[in-house]
């Protein structure tokens, strides 16, 4: 057992027992842990335990946000003696001296054991059937773990008559059981639940039902240190789902009473079966509704990015541009943007961040920041990309990087600048149908190296109407089924065919056509494309 002493502003310390799984902290009187403070969230943070038995703090978006050993997380494990800061308290997590499990050699003396292996059958009366189907009702009606644990041991102690009741948990090799459940009707003279190591090992290594009987159970009752040093009846069995050992259920009896029988022993492996039904399906509960809370997260983070994309199409000088962005996932990587400048020229950007997912997400919302500081009053473009590249190599793990073209365009002289950073090129798409790649000489990704110097192409785009078509690497290593790519000449192909359609028409062509390429395949990377339209 585990509590918490919270420490108060004015020195007080308050300690309050854990005795769940998950204990949310907050101003809310609904909190397991209230902490009356105008600087803690009303649900500010939730401390749970895994099912390896280690605890964790996880930041529920507080305003004054959770720390742990002063450091400033969101979510992280816990361990005895940690100071977690929640506005102006601090917590600290410890086990309890007393009632816990420890595993030892011991056995009753003069006592007799029996064992039964998993495949062997059981064999009911009528009346216990009845009872366990009745016991059945009262476990399977529990959707939340704790309740569920709580309900399964009363449950054990109200049919077998129990003194002491415990249910471990185990992952499996090489972790040992996690013992998240305990009631202890009569203690002894240690204050500690002492349990046969050899029995519990049994049951969870070979899932084997023992009953230990103490052939001298007609002794007048047993002193405290009789108590201390013998068990008097045990059964310990398996929680067996699947044919798989996912913990024991234990009781036993350290007064005189009488002993168990095989009855008993099959009457109480049933009802581990059943508890052990239940804590699967409550685990797939709390999974899915763990999924859910993820999914609207990514959600949630998904609505942000489209809000950091411009929100309309831009006209200006007769340019007008378009994009799009479709996620390999539900956040995507990739960026693009187009803005005017005081002095009339129109940035454009489109890049793509190495990775997927929030990790890609998160560095392409940085990335956005750095353009819109560094690239709206800038004068010269080579020097604002170096900028943000040193930006990028100071502020980022190493092995990501980010690929991109990063250009202005000025609508009446109708020239364009760009600096390309380990993309692929720019697309010139003439009205009757020409495409070329504007050729520019290679320079290294944004990330790679803080020092390099980028440099920038100059074009004339002429009188003529044209369109300058960007693309992420998702376009061309979209595959279909049989695993072919869609490759450039594809890209090329579409582009032909649209020469003279608008940037909308264009991009909606060829998101049609690379869907019928792929034919419905999943999408594994993102797919953007920016199109500009010089009247």
């Amino acid at each position: 057992m585990y509590e918490v002493h919270i420490q108060l502003p004015g020195g007080k310390v308050v300690r309050q027992p854990i005795d769940r799984a998950t204990c949310y902290i907050g101003r809310d009187a609904s909190c397991e842990i209230t902490l009356e403070d105008s600087l803690v969230t009303r649900r500010h943070a939730r401390l749970y335990r895994d099912n390896l038995g280690h605890f964790w703090v996880e930041d529920l978006r507080s305003k004054n946000g959770t720390t742990v050993n002063d450091n400033a997380i969101t979510n992280a494990r816990v361990r005895e003696g940690d100071r977690i800061g929640i506005g102006s308290c601090v917590l600290t997590l410890h086990e309890l001296e007393g009632e816990h499990v420890v595993l030892a050699e011991i056995e009753t003396r003069f006592g007799s054991t029996s064992v039964w292996r998993k495949d062997q059958r059981f064999n009911l009366p009528q009346v216990r059937l009845e009872k366990l189907y009745e016991l059945n009702e009262r476990i399977t009606g529990r959707f939340d773990r704790d309740q569920l644990l709580a309900e399964l041991i009363n449950v054990c102690i109200d049919a077998l008559r129990f003194d002491r009741a415990g249910i471990a948990l185990w992952p499996g090799e090489p972790h040992p059981p996690q013992w998240v459940a305990l009631r202890s009707l009569v203690r002894d003279a240690s204050g500690e639940f002492r349990i046969s190591r050899s029995i519990v090992q049994r049951a969870l290594q070979l899932g084997e039902r023992i009953l230990i009987n103490d052939v001298a159970s007609d002794l007048p009752d047993p002193t405290a240190s009789m108590i201390s040093n013998n068990i008097r009846s045990a059964i310990c069995v398996p929680l067996l789902f699947h044919d798989k050992v996912h913990g024991v259920l234990y009781g036993d009896r350290v007064t005189a009473t009488a002993g168990y029988t095989k009855e008993d022993v099959d009457f109480f492996a049933a009802l581990a079966r059943q508890a052990a039904i239940a804590l699967a399906n409550v685990q797939l509960l709390e999974e899915r509704q763990q999924r859910q809370r993820v999914e609207l997260q990514f959600q949630l983070a998904r609505q942000i990015q489209n809000r950091l994309f411009p929100g309309e199409p831009l006209h200006c000088g007769g340019v007008t541009i378009e994009a799009v962005n479709d996620p390999g996932q539900t956040v995507s990587g990739d960026y693009f943007d187009y803005f005017l400048r005081p002095d009339g020229q129109i940035v454009f950007v489109l890049a793509d961040v190495a990775g997927k997912g929030i990790p890609a997400a998160l560095l392409m919302a940085n990335l956005q920041a750095a353009v819109h500081v560094l690239m709206y009053e800038a004068r010269d473009l080579p020097r604002a990309v170096t900028a943000i590249n040193r930006l990028v190599c100071a502020n980022v793990e190493s092995g990501r990087f980010i690929t991109g073209i990063f250009g202005w365009l000025d609508p009446e002289q109708r020239s364009l600048s760009f600096v390309n950073a380990g993309h692929p090129p720019i697309l010139l798409v003439r009205a009757g149908g020409e495409v070329e790649p504007l050729a520019c000489p290679p320079r290294l990704p944004l990330g790679v190296e803080s020092d390099d110097l980028y440099t920038s192409e100059h074009v004339d785009l002429g009188s003529d109407p044209l369109t300058l078509f960007l693309y992420s690497d998702g376009v061309p290593d979209a595959a279909n089924d049989r695993d072919e790519r869609f490759g450039d000449r594809r890209i090329v192909d579409s582009l032909r065919a649209s020469a003279r359609d608008t940037p909308a028409e264009q991009l909606a062509r060829m998101r049609r056509v690379i869907q019928q390429f792929t034919r419905n395949q999943p999408q594994v990377d993102d797919i953007t494309m920016l199109a500009i339209r010089l009247a």
